[in-house]
């Protein structure tokens, strides 16, 4: 019988009993008329036919889409190119779901969720090579997001105010207004997503840049702008009129997340006074140039921290402000959720895909916070902002594939019955054509902090980079047996596997696997105390010569990887990271066997 069950999922299907085979159809001038890009949505699929794929016009919502597949004859009936475009996607992934033998069937789809968007860090680490940012787009139209949001906190080339982005490449103009075109061919569009207080960590410390910086009563710098400062209010001026030049009318994200360093210096009261006042002098300057303020509500909802103001006083901004209110933990409720709800303004949710910090996306988490928190906002919600960050700066951006199609599912059918299983199942039948087998042995790769019942990796990922005379911290050491041999049992099991497209995510898992091995060899074969005497202290010496001669193995991997598919950007830091580490070790070990000492000397 004939699998229906896609990403995101379909709202109505019905299978009748003939058999359809999608590679004896074509497409119709009718479909390359009023989609220009149809062809390369079935590159994988391989129609070779005479059968037509006819686009037939019908009144119903835009994004909505009727597709009525028979054998001689399939129709996509839609009222626009947007509905068109859904519609072949699906026939697209039905086709790989069902390794290419369909049945004829009825179906009818609209999303839930008006705006779909995926958030993408490209200020921390990796920013994509231009080609790189076209097959996002692509990514992102084929799961049915209608929007992109690059975070640029400091990678946009500001004529106005040149030291910003000094030393992080930015993008031109020009890249972006490239950018943007490509994604309006493929009924996406790109908002911007500009910081325009907190997270002000890199900036502050440009020369040029330090006299819009907030500083504490000690003269040390904070990770804010300084909203009390006149010379802030003209850069951001500024900024603005070249960001809505580049980007266009429509909503502006403007950030105001974790401004940590407003209520340390002014405390909660003035804190939360200057906050409000800042960013209604953003709204209004937005208003001017025809724009809508978007922006975080964790200073009136956080969750985590002690930074924020009553939630209450989130009204106190314009009412037609638009707040993304992120959580990104897998939680059994969200009451912030209905305290924003309360307040009666306009609000987007956005879960996280639990990339940054890790080696991999932790899928199972993901899964438990995107289900939960739209499970939450029970559709009251105008859309979803799924949030892919890259702190730490060294994991791969390809990475986050898992997570950008649980978000596409999710925000396009936030009723979505799919469990975690068949959502997994799903993600890697779509991506890389894996059948149910093939699939779980890639489920170490994502969870083997679980192996050994770590509920948070961070700390596992903390002990690749941590300094040897610090000793191990992993609380679990004396389990990361069982984690190495998973590890090289899921580097076997990953090298047998081939996958029939997206080649490039599927390489990057090997980094992946390459890192938390090292780093599962490096806790096991390291001291957690201090050793009693040298002769005990001596081996380790030898254990730390041989993980550095693994280093600049599994940094060329990283380096290869990560310059298929991006500029230069933060590459040097990451790079430095491994020679950093490469030169602890050989010291660590040449301490013990040279000068006889296992700490510093």
């Amino acid at each position: 019988m004939m699998k229906t069950a896609i990403i995101p999922q379909v709202k109505q299907i019905t299978v009748l009993e003939a058999p359809l085979v999608l590679s004896s159809f074509c497409l119709s001038q009718s479909v390359l008329d009023n989609f220009a890009r149809a062809e390369e949505i079935f590159t994988d699929n391989h129609l070779c036919g005479k059968n037509p794929i006819r686009y037939v016009v019908e009144a119903m919502p835009e994004e909505a889409y009727k597709i009525r597949a028979r054998s001689g004859c399939i129709d996509v009936l839609a009222s626009s190119s947007k509905g068109l475009m859904y519609g072949l996607f699906t026939l697209s992934e039905l086709d790989f779901i069902n390794d290419g033998n369909l049945y004829e069937f009825d179906a009818y789809d609209e999303p839930s969720l008006p705006f779909r968007a995926l958030s993408d860090d490209i200020s921390r680490g990796q920013i994509s090579t231009l080609s790189n940012f076209y097959a996002i787009i692509r990514r992102l139209a084929r799961y049915k997001y209608n929007t992109y949001m690059p975070y640029i906190e400091d990678v946009f080339r500001f004529t106005s105010v040149p030291a910003w982005g000094r030393y992080s490449d930015p993008l031109e103009k020009e890249e972006w207004r490239a950018i943007i075109a490509y994604a309006k061919e493929w009924n996406l569009s790109v908002r911007p997503i500009v910081n325009l207080l907190g997270h002000f960590d890199k900036l502050c410390h440009i020369r040029d840049l330090q006299h819009l910086c907030l500083r504490r009563k000690d003269g040390s710098l904070t990770d804010c702008m300084d909203p009390t400062k006149p010379e802030v209010r003209s850069t951001i001026q500024k900024m603005l009129k070249e960001i809505v030049d580049c980007f266009g009318k429509g909503v502006i994200h403007c950030g105001g997340d974790e401004p940590l360093g407003l209520t340390e210096v002014f405390g909660v009261e003035e804190g939360g006074k200057l906050f409000i006042e800042h960013y209604t002098f953003i709204h209004d300057e937005l208003a001017k140039l025809g724009c809508t303020l978007m922006m975080y509500a964790d200073f009136f909802a956080p969750p985590w921290g002690d930074y924020a103001v009553p939630v209450d006083r989130a009204k106190e901004l314009p009412c037609d402000t638009q707040f993304v209110f992120w959580d990104y933990a897998a939680r059994e409720s969200y009451p912030f959720v209905d305290a924003l709800h309360r307040q009666n303004i306009k609000m987007y949710m956005s879960p996280g895909s639990w990339t940054w910090k890790r080696f991999s996306c932790d899928i199972h988490q993901c899964y438990d916070n995107t289900m939960g928190l739209l499970k939450a906002d029970a559709g009251r919600s105008l859309g979803m902002v799924m949030s892919a960050w890259a702190d730490g700066g060294d994991t791969l951006r390809e990475l986050a594939a898992p997570g950008i199609l649980i978000g596409a599912n999710f925000c396009w059918n936030p009723n979505s019955s799919y469990s975690y299983e068949q959502l997994y199942l799903l993600i890697h039948k779509s991506l890389y054509g894996f059948d149910e087998e093939q699939a779980m042995l890639l489920d170490p790769v994502y969870h083997h902090d679980r192996i050994v019942k770590r509920v948070d990796e961070h700390e596992f990922k903390l002990e690749m980079w941590r300094n040897p005379f610090d000793m191990v911290q992993f609380k679990d050491r004396e389990n990361i047996a069982i984690l190495q041999a998973a590890m090289r049992k899921a580097e076997a099991d990953y090298a047998s596997l081939m996958p029939l497209r997206n080649q490039e995510t599927f390489k990057a898992l090997s980094l992946s696997l390459v890192r938390a091995r090292f780093t599962a060899d490096k806790i096991a074969l390291l001291p957690d105390k201090e050793p009693e005497n040298l002769e005990d202290a001596l081996p380790y010496a030898e254990h730390a010569l041989t993980l550095a001669g693994q280093l600049p193995m599994i940094k060329e991997l990283h380096r290869r990887l990560w310059f298929e598919t991006n500029r230069n950007a933060d590459w040097e830091i990451c790079a430095a990271r491994y020679d950093d580490l490469y030169d602890q070790l050989q010291m660590f070990a040449r301490n013990i066997r040279l000068r006889k000492y296992w700490f510093r000397h």
